[in-house]
């Protein structure tokens, strides 16, 4: 396994194909572009920027890979698989920072507040506030889920 990659430094651009994964790296603080467009601009997007594209289309895989794109192709939108895979792959880390987080709407780095009675963070771009409520629950478990899918192999 990979150690964790600087996450400040690793960038992805998602097809719209996985468009949940892009929250989830968000959360923990990578730089993902959502793209819904066409694929010739995402192409050169990605090599334009130094991103890595995750990709469920084999098409566009194949096309990345001639035309020298980093890429990976996944083979199921499967939330914990597909991190487990990311995280052997790519080094990504699977912890949550407080301090690295993302905004899931657009990909700005939120600011955390201290508030009461909990830590709230914001986003300076889009205004949206985030704090840890009920559905930490389900991030936790597929991130435990995840990281014990990297344990089995």
């Amino acid at each position: 396994m990979n150690p964790p990659t600087d996450r400040r430094r690793l960038r992805f651009i998602v097809d719209a194909m996985l468009g949940n994964l892009v929250s989830w790296l968000r959360i923990l603080g990578y730089d993902t572009l959502y793209w819904s467009g066409e694929d010739s601009e995402l192409l050169e997007t990605a090599k334009k920027t130094g991103r890595v594209i995750l990709t469920m289309d084999r098409k566009l895989a194949s096309t990345a890979l001639r035309n020298n794109v980093k890429t990976y192709l996944i083979p199921e939108n499967q939330t914990s698989q597909t991190l487990a895979e990311l995280s052997k792959r790519f080094g990504l880390s699977l912890e949550f920072d407080p301090l690295q987080t993302r905004c899931p709407n657009c990909n700005h780095l939120l600011v955390k507040i201290m508030s009461e009675p909990r830590d709230e963070w914001i986003c300076p771009n889009c205004g949206k506030h985030y704090w840890i409520g009920g559905h930490w629950r389900n991030i936790v478990r597929v991130l435990e889920e995840a990281k014990a899918k990297i344990a089995e192999a």
